[in-house]
C-alpha cells in the first residue's frame, strides 16, 4: 500500500503534527521550510477558527514555507486560513486534527487573490445545491451506519467537501487523508 502524498513531508513537520493533532483547547501553528526547519511557533486559545496571527515581521521570512497548525474540530479550512495562506503566498497550508490531516497548495502560477477565495468560499456556502448533496450524505444510511459521531462527522465532511469545491473552482491543489492505526 503506498503512503498517500499528503504524508511525504519531512518527517519533522509530520512529527509536530502529529504533536498538535489531539490539542483541544488550543490552535498552534507551525512554519517550516521543506527540509523541516521550523522558522516560527505561534499559538493561540481555540474558539473555532484560526485566530493566531502571523506577526508582520515574520511574514517574509514565511513566504513559500509550509504552514501547518491544528484544528481541534477536525475539520479541513476555514476562510481565514485560505486568505493567511494567500496573503502570506505560502508553498503548502496544513491542517491537522484527530481523524486527519488535509493540504492546500496554489498551482504554479502563486494563490488567487484572497478576495477570489472569499468569494468562492462564500459562493459554494450559499449553493442550494451544496445543502442538498450535505443533507443527502447526512440522510444516507452508509452514513448513519459509519458515523462515530454524527453531528461531528457530518461537520468534518462538509468542511473538506466546501474545501474540495473551493479548491477545483480556482484552481487550487487539495488533498486530505486519515491518519492511519498508531
Amino acid at each position: 500500500m503506498t503512503v498517500p502524498q499528503i504524508f511525504c513531508r519531512h518527517p519533522d513537520t509530520i512529527h509536530f503534527e502529529k504533536e498538535i493533532r489531539h490539542l483541544s483547547d488550543q490552535e498552534v501553528v507551525g512554519i517550516f521550510t521543506s527540509q523541516g526547519e521550523l522558522l516560527h511557533s505561534y499559538s493561540s486559545d481555540y474558539n473555532g477558527v484560526l485566530h493566531v496571527k502571523i506577526p508582520d515581521a515574520d511574514r517574509l521570512s514565511s513566504q513559500h514555507q509550509i504552514l501547518t497548525h491544528n484544528h481541534p474540530s477536525g475539520t479541513s479550512f476555514s476562510l481565514p486560513d485560505l486568505e493567511t495562506a494567500a496573503k502570506l503566498d505560502v508553498a503548502e497550508i496544513r491542517v491537522v486534527g484527530e481523524t486527519g490531516v488535509y493540504s492546500m497548495m496554489p498551482p504554479p502560477d502563486g494563490w488567487p487573490e484572497p478576495g477570489i477565495i472569499s468569494d468562492q468560499f462564500r459562493e459554494v456556502d450559499s449553493d442550494p445545491e451544496f445543502d442538498s448533496r450535505m443533507l443527502d450524505i447526512k440522510f444516507s444510511a452508509e452514513f448513519l451506519d459509519q458515523a462515530k459521531d454524527i453531528h461531528k462527522d457530518i461537520v468534518r465532511i462538509r468542511s473538506d467537501l466546501h474545501c474540495r469545491l473551493v479548491a477545483d473552482t480556482v484552481g487550487l491543489v487539495y488533498e486530505g487523508a486519515c491518519w492511519k492505526a498508531e
